[in-house]
């Protein structure tokens, strides 16, 4: 594969005469002037220009880490007593300073200390191999074990010494600080990795795909013209602006024309006036520049015509994507509706300019939001926990909104308060929505924070006339309602396709669509067809680990009437089979004959009898639907006691020899080994001392909305053995890791302690990187990382080579064998030309198995290369990395490392809520 091509050369407008949602009494703004009053109903908040929302703070028993010169706790000694982690007043131990004694430093040196231990306990540590220790100095610091949202980082100065710190003649790094108003678009980042120039050297199968990119042309010698849109004085409301656009381009005849809402117009001929005066408003048009399809404003054009087009055809738009309800599915059993829907963009790649188009569905419960409040029996607080933050739907409209609140008492409480002037919420509905009938006088409203006119303000909703959308945690739950939904929406590949090529087709059949295409001379052109590669799949070795495994020592808590049941003392001879362990220790909890009475410390307080004792590992059949005995025990087992668990159900567990496989597979990686392995001659061509680095962010953190970041690390040549670290980001959301530079020099340090060197080349998977925050990560991650590279000792040896590659693995790409089955192309189907950027170094693989409905591939985007390894062999060595995933004995969809960053913020985000011990940072705890 040779050098990729050289350059060839997104606003969502609203209908308009759409009436705005009800709401309630405007609050003035002092000094601003409206165009017009806002709709009834409706309450402003701020005054515009006033600053944002001030962060949250960390939430509650967390602290800030990492400011320089910030205090930390001291290492405690072995049998020295421990206050609990929330006391105030907590002695901390001042920094270290340069040039503390060596003597001293080592003395704490791989003394692992656990948060929230109880006074005067010990712990034995867990053993650890025997290997070289670091220098003293910074390194020798022992973090807080709490999980802590980090502060961005500081430049600090730092005093070189024979020891500890990197030598002076390496090149000092700085992170640079970068204003978002300076970033550029995902698809015109170009300061990025380019594909090597280096022959083809792996062994790979032709395979050719269908796939849904659907070219878009324009054609040749046709001409479009854009231009800036201003109007004096300007206008806020969106909806003013299309009212006064739509005047302007009658009067002046112009039909063919697409008005983005704000300043853009594109136009298929070009406008001679220069400026007009519609309804007291002088609107000023200029001309920007006259284009064809090699210009890069063609992709924002196309996606301004192609919405145009989708709401033309009946579609609404909901969240991202555009759905209708004339071809639902109804789920009636479970009070569900599935709408189907289709996702579109329009990209630049590398056979040119292409619309990315797939079907998806959403769920709509056809229960309305008053029946969901009267089943919660109008308690507050659980109306609260399952409605507030949601999204639902209001039919007369068809449009989503998230609530923020439910007013309950009060103004504003119920549909015969007044609105605006002597008009009610009730009369407001009666006039202009008729046939959508209000007959509960006394339910409360919904509260919803939106956008109008530039201001944030808060609308009321009728519960009686929403609709909530999605699932909530106890639909997921349910087997019975995922199996159905499932049925649903999964669509095997060959209906898919079909699906797409009629929808976009439907673009060139229908009239009035056809026409206006026409003048535009642009026509949407079938499916995509590429050639790609299929690379051979490695296979299992298994690895035998009895050596390892006869020396644990370890319980199983099982309820006595459960364990005399024949199934369970069966499915554990059988499990003892499979895993190779030596027969547990088995201890039967007394548990309450109420099943609302049981609670977590039940199995903890065994289980730190047992610590004591040297235990280091649990298996314990759980009650079903009891979430709080779950996080009880992981959060003491993991901060406090150090120890290992494995959680099961009784159901689970009687499932007989597939359960046990998996369990062995789990417990096994649990206790830092490796079930299986690769053979090593498929790493030929990339170093021998390599790390890889899985990093992710979890946005689904139950604390306070933090976002937690996953860090894991292989530290071993054959990569089965790790680092593991997660931190807590200071805001949720779409957001940059702050934390890489220190998670760096903490996997630094941790491969010296297993290897004596660092290694030679790092390769990241970052995944988790949301969409715009492509050159934000390009200009910070990777400065963060080469400084924690570049302040590592300059004694441990060479500073890696850094290789940082983006993945997506939530892509709307979609691929299809190309004959007559149209089924899922086979694991290792890679796909690197055609469909990719023009400037990027970037590939689909398609690394997993899909059992049902239409596959996804992966989108791997390399954006620093400084190994120069040849593109092939990356692609090939990514695709074995696939296979290490201990969970699963088959491929997955991502690397090993990247799915283990996953899980671990996962766990720590929704379960724990802080770090664990650092003891078990060379362990997978969190499968």
């Amino acid at each position: 594969m040779g050098p990729k091509k050289q350059n060839r050369p997104q606003d969502e407008p609203n209908p308009a005469g759409v009436k705005p949602p009800p709401g309630f009494h405007q609050q003035g703004q002092q000094g601003q002037q409206q165009p017009r009053g806002p709709p009834p109903g409706f309450h402003q908040q701020g005054q515009q220009g006033q600053q944002g929302q001030q962060p949250r703070g960390p939430p509650p028993g967390f602290n800030q880490q990492g400011q320089q010169g910030q205090q930390q706790r001291p290492p405690q000694q072995q049998g020295q007593q421990q206050r609990p982690q929330q006391q105030q007043g907590q002695q901390q131990r001042p920094q270290q300073q340069q040039g503390q004694q060596q003597g001293q430093q080592q003395r704490g040196q791989g003394q692992q200390q656990r948060s929230h231990q109880q006074q005067g306990e010990q712990r034995p540590s867990m053993p650890q191999p025997s290997h070289p220790k670091p220098p003293g100095g910074n390194w020798g610091k022992q973090p807080p074990q709490t999980l802590q949202p980090q502060p961005q980082p500081q430049p600090q100065q730092t005093t070189t010494t024979t020891t500890t710190t990197s030598s002076s003649s390496s090149p000092a790094v700085e992170i640079p600080t970068i204003s978002r108003k300076d970033l550029v678009k995902d698809m015109d980042v170009e300061d990025v990795a380019r594909v090597p120039a280096k022959p083809r050297s792996i062994q790979s199968q032709p395979i050719s795909v269908i796939t849904n990119f659907f070219p878009v042309q324009v054609r040749q010698n046709r001409s479009l013209f854009l231009y800036r849109i201003d109007y004096d004085p300007p206008q806020v409301a969106k909806d003013r602006r299309f009212k006064l656009m739509r005047e302007f381009l009658a009067t002046n005849s112009l039909v063919f024309t697409k008005y983005d809402g704000d300043s853009l117009l594109f136009s298929a001929k070009k406008i001679t006036t220069n400026s007009q005066n519609v309804d007291g408003v002088q609107i000023l048009i200029k001309l920007t520049k006259e284009f064809d399809q090699s210009d890069r404003s063609i992709t924002q054009f196309f996606n301004i015509l192609t919405k145009s087009f989708m709401r033309s055809m009946g579609f609404s738009l909901m969240g991202r994507n555009y759905y209708t309800p004339d071809d639902k599915r109804i789920v009636q059993k479970h009070f569900l509706e599935v709408w189907k829907g289709f996702s579109t963009s329009v990209i630049p790649t590398e056979a040119g300019t292409m619309l990315l188009c797939d079907s998806t569905t959403k769920v709509v419960r056809s229960q309305t939001v008053l029946q969901r409040i009267r089943y919660l029996n109008n308690n507050i607080n659980r109306c609260t926990a399952e409605i507030v933050n949601s999204i639902v739907l209001t039919r007369y409209n068809n449009k989503t909104y998230r609530i923020s609140g439910i007013s309950w008492q009060g103004q504003n409480s119920k549909v015969t308060d007044i609105m605006e002037g002597t008009t009610t919420f009730l009369q407001y509905y009666q006039k202009n929505y008729p046939t959508h009938k209000i007959t509960d006088l006394s339910q409360p409203l919904l509260k919803s924070e939106v956008k109008m006119r530039g201001i944030k303000q808060t609308i009321y909703l009728v519960p009686e006339l929403t609709f909530l959308t999605g699932l909530n945690d106890e639909m997921r739950k349910d087997f019975h309602i995922m199996k159905d939904l499932a049925e649903e929406s999964n669509i095997e590949p060959y209906k898919r396709i079909e699906n797409l090529g009629n929808f976009v087709n439907g673009f060139n059949t229908n009239p009035s669509i056809a026409k206006e295409l026409e003048s535009w001379g642009i026509s949407y052109q079938p499916a995509l067809k590429v050639d790609g590669y299929l690379l051979q799949s490695p296979k299992n070795v298994p690895i035998n680990n009895l050596a390892a495994l006869k020396n644990v020592k370890w319980v199983f808590i099982v309820e006595q009437n459960e364990f005399q049941r024949g199934e369970c003392q069966k499915n554990l001879d059988l499990f003892l089979r499979e895993s190779q362990l030596p027969p547990p220790t088995i201890h039967h909890p007394v548990l309450p004959k109420s099943f609302r009475d049981i609670r977590s410390t039940i199995y903890t307080d065994i289980m730190e009898q047992y610590a004591k004792t040297g235990v280091t590992f649990f298996l314990i059949i759980i009650p079903q639907n009891n979430a709080e005995v779950y996080k009880g025990i992981k959060m003491k087992s993991l901060v406090q006691l150090k120890v290992l668990t494995q959680c099961i159900f009784s159901r689970t567990f009687d499932k007989g020899r597939p359960v046990s496989v998996k369990l062995k597979q789990q417990v096994v990686a649990k206790l830092g080994l490796a079930p299986w392995g690769l053979s090593t001659n498929i790493y030929n061509g990339v170093p021998k001392k390599t790390m890889v680095i899985g990093v992710d962010v979890g946005h689904n953190s139950d604390m306070r909305g933090h976002s937690v970041v996953g860090f894991v690390a292989t530290i071993d040549d054959k990569f089965q053995k790790f680092f593991s670290r997660a931190y807590a980001q200071e805001r949720p959301g779409k957001e940059i890791i702050n934390t890489l530079e220190d998670a760096t020099k903490e996997a630094m340090k941790s491969y010296f302690n297993y290897n004596n060197c660092l290694p030679e080349l790092v390769i990241v998977y970052r995944d988790g990187v949301g969409d715009g925050m492509l050159d934000l990560v390009n200009k910070t991650e990777i400065a963060a990382m080469k400084k924690g590279f570049a302040e590592t000792p300059s004694s441990w040896g060479v500073k890696p080579k850094l290789v940082y590659t983006i993945v997506k693995k939530n892509t709307n790409a979609r691929f299809f064998t190309n004959d007559n089955q149209k089924a899922n192309p086979p694991p290792g189907t890679l796909i690197d030309s055609k469909i990719t950027h023009q400037n990027w170094y970037d590939f689909f693989l398609v690394s997993q198995v899909a059992f049902k409905g239409s596959i996804n591939p992966t989108h791997y985007h390399v954006l620093l290369d400084e190994h120069q390894m040849a593109a092939d062999l990356f692609q090939f060595f990514t695709f074995q990395m696939c296979h290490l995933y201990f969970n699963f004995e088959k491929s997955v969809r991502v690397p090993a490392s990247c799915q283990f960053a996953h899980k671990m913020a996962f766990l720590i985000g929704r379960t724990v809520g802080r770090n664990v011990d650092k003891d078990l940072s060379d362990k997978l705890y969190f499968l």
